[in-house]
């Protein structure tokens, strides 16, 4: 079969939304690659997980509703879809450990220019991720494959004013990190030495930035001494004092770099993934945080919120998924897809709030040698002493 990767009409929705997504990347001590990306996006987008088959034949689109590059899949892949695009994969991991993820660019993004005799290797923005997941191997791969190909500016099939601003964080299993962003109609590939990505302005701009952050360390201030006053600190998180804690891109960007870099080296893979959990929770956007007013100045409620989180585990080829309605994680293990299978299908993610009732679960609790009875307990010499506790209070 062959499948023409178009969009369909409910994504102009996005022209009224903002996508704030935020990606960075882990390390663990046994080498495994933990990568790690939240999804803001303005309205639902009821996303599952897309299986791709090797052998699976697409076909890009060019601009003036012209047919693109076509291709074969040489290599089996797992994304991130959405209602309004089944076979559009916004951030995936293929089977040879690349990841691609799509965030938005939004004043800054400004694609090659079309060449109507190229129409044969031109790509939309939104095709990127497919191509290079289904195609490539490593970052290198990747980079050959973007200097052979035209991602032509170009509005979304049936929506003139219409564009989709997109910039792409490649990794692959070597720990090799590029970020791909067409500024100016021109691509511009930036090496990744903090692996973090987040929105506008370009990835340059965002390293630049961090000057005006270095003060800032995850290491306690104990004291200050201003002339013959000595000012006392007992409070934790002092190093961190000045962290834009916005949600905007910028902000974020600083938080992402931090964290990721200064969270404890996690032992294994799985503890990575965890880890990776945790720092992403801490850029979760809620229904309601961020709001907007429409043109007709009546304020629209529901924008921005974090749809899901992903965690590839680059190295032992799992991906990791939470949304938004369920918040239970939920992984598939690459090794174990048939990616000979024809035909695209996908994996339903469980979408209803489920809670655990551990009520029944009671056990004596055994508390030690007492001379109370267990029916007449007294607090004293109950609660045992914890230096670290004592030493953090």
């Amino acid at each position: 079969m062959r499948f023409v990767l178009a969009l369909c009409c409910a994504l102009v929705a996005v022209a009224q939304s903002v996508m704030a997504c935020t990606a960075f990347q882990l390390k663990c001590l046994d080498n495994a690659l933990i990568y790690c990306r939240t999804m803001e996006f303005g309205m639902r987008m009821d996303s599952d997980l897309l299986i791709i088959p090797r052998g699976t034949e697409f076909t890009a689109t060019a601009p003036d509703a012209k047919l693109g590059m076509r291709w074969t899949a040489k290599l089996g892949l797992v994304g991130m879809n959405q209602s309004f695009g089944p076979m559009i994969v916004s951030d995936g991991m293929n089977e040879k450990g690349l990841v691609v993820g799509c965030l938005l660019l939004p004043g800054f993004s400004q694609y090659e220019k079309p060449d109507p005799a190229r129409a044969n290797a031109t790509l939309a923005a939104w095709e990127v991720p497919d191509y290079l997941l289904s195609t490539c191997a490593s970052v290198k791969e990747a980079r050959q494959a973007l200097s052979k190909v035209i991602v032509a500016e170009q509005k979304v099939p049936g929506y003139d004013n219409f564009s989709l601003p997109l910039h792409f964080y490649i990794c692959d299993t070597d720990g090799d990190c590029l970020i791909v962003e067409y500024v100016a109609g021109k691509r511009h590939e930036y090496d990744n030495p903090l692996g973090v990505l987040t929105n506008a302005p370009s990835f340059d701009w965002h390293l630049s930035n961090l000057m005006n952050y270095v003060n800032l360390s995850s290491l306690n201030i104990s004291q200050m001494k201003l002339g013959n006053w000595t000012i006392d600190n007992f409070n934790q998180g002092s190093g961190l004092l000045g962290l834009p804690g916005d949600p905007t891109p910028q902000s974020r960007f600083v938080r992402a770099a931090l964290y990721s870099h200064s969270a404890s080296i996690p032992n294994t893979a799985l503890e990575g993934v965890r880890m990776g959990f945790h720092i992403l929770n801490t850029f979760d956007i809620f229904e309601g945080l961020i709001k907007k007013k429409a043109k007709d100045n009546s304020l629209i409620q529901k924008s921005d919120a974090t749809q899901w989180v992903v965690v590839h585990d680059r190295t032992n080829l799992k991906t990791y998924v939470r949304n938004y309605d369920s918040l239970e994680i939920q992984m598939v293990d690459l090794k174990k897809i048939d990616f000979q299978a024809q035909g695209p299908r996908h994996i339903g993610l469980r979408k209803d709030f489920a809670v655990r009732d551990i009520t029944t679960q009671d056990k004596l609790l055994s508390i030690g040698p007492m001379h109370e009875s267990a029916h007449s307990l007294s607090l004293q010499g109950v609660i045992h002493r914890n230096p670290e506790v004592e030493a953090h209070n």
